[in-house]
């Protein structure tokens, strides 16, 4: 009868045993470190010159919570110091993406362009008044004075008093509704930027390895793709020059992991 007793505790004792053994390890772990705490981590290495090992830290927070303009400035200030100007300079474009008046970033990397002779066209009037809004805002004002016209025009047909202002709002609107078209179309061409990440990028006539190569495409330029084929890129760069590129000699500048968080406290200039 004992024997009979034990055999039945003993399938309890197990379980018991078995949840114990579980939520050891739970109960000793370290709680999770926050997206904030990492970054200042990441910044406290920076200062130290540990660059590989921020670069480590910022890394793991774009992974596992997402992105902001100074998270990515910061970024590319580490694969500046660590020699991968490409990588560099595309994190630099991808922070200005996200906060335009950052004045950091553009500083870094202008001065970034100048050390390597990566010299940047300076830009057209109209090009650098676009990049005051990105593709979502002009394309939502352009949007809102739609609207407006419409209703303007709708008025007209309703009420026949007050023609003259209707006429000069109805000038406005399409005006301000020209120059949002003209400011999206602008950034939407900006879509297909990228920018090259190797410095063994060569211009191929066609895409398949043996083809003839018509020239080398310097780490850190921008170019556009165009058109897609296999493993390669239908690329125009900045002076008009076309030919494919393998798809991992270049990124997408737009091509940055879904989820944005802000981060805002910057460890300052990198260079």
């Amino acid at each position: 009868m004992k024997l009979t007793r034990y055999a039945l505790l003993l399938p309890a004792i197990c379980a018991v045993l078995l949840i114990v053994a579980l939520a050891a390890p739970l109960a000793t772990a370290a709680p999770a470190q926050s997206p904030e705490v990492l970054f200042q981590q990441g910044n406290d290495l920076y200062g130290q010159g540990k660059y590989q090992e921020a670069l480590q830290v910022y890394s793991r927070i774009i992974a596992e919570d997402g992105f902001s303009g100074p998270l990515l400035s910061n970024l590319a200030d580490c694969y500046a110091q660590t020699g991968r100007a490409g990588l560099a300079i595309l994190n630099y474009e991808r922070a200005l993406r996200l906060s335009p008046g950052d004045s950091d970033s553009r500083g870094n990397l202008e001065l970034l362009r100048k050390n390597l002779g990566l010299f940047q066209e300076e830009l057209p009037l109209a090009r650098h008044a676009a990049s005051f809004l990105d593709l979502d805002q002009w394309t939502l004002l352009a949007g809102v004075f739609l609207v407006f016209l419409t209703l303007i025009n709708l008025a007209g047909l309703r009420f026949s008093n007050g023609k003259q202002v209707r006429r000069w709002l109805g000038g406005l609107c399409l005006a301000v509704l020209l120059v949002a078209t003209a400011g999206a179309l602008s950034q939407y061409r900006q879509l297909d930027e990228a920018v090259v990440i190797s410095n063994d990028a060569h211009l191929l006539l066609s895409p398949f390895p043996a083809s003839s190569s018509v020239g080398v495409i310097a780490e850190g330029r921008i170019v556009y793709t165009l058109k897609q084929h296999g493993r390669y890129s239908l690329v125009e760069d900045q002076v008009g020059r076309t030919g494919w590129l393998e798809k991992d000699k270049i990124a997408s500048i737009d091509g940055i992991a879904v989820g944005r968080k802000d981060y805002q406290d910057k460890k300052g200039s990198a260079q």
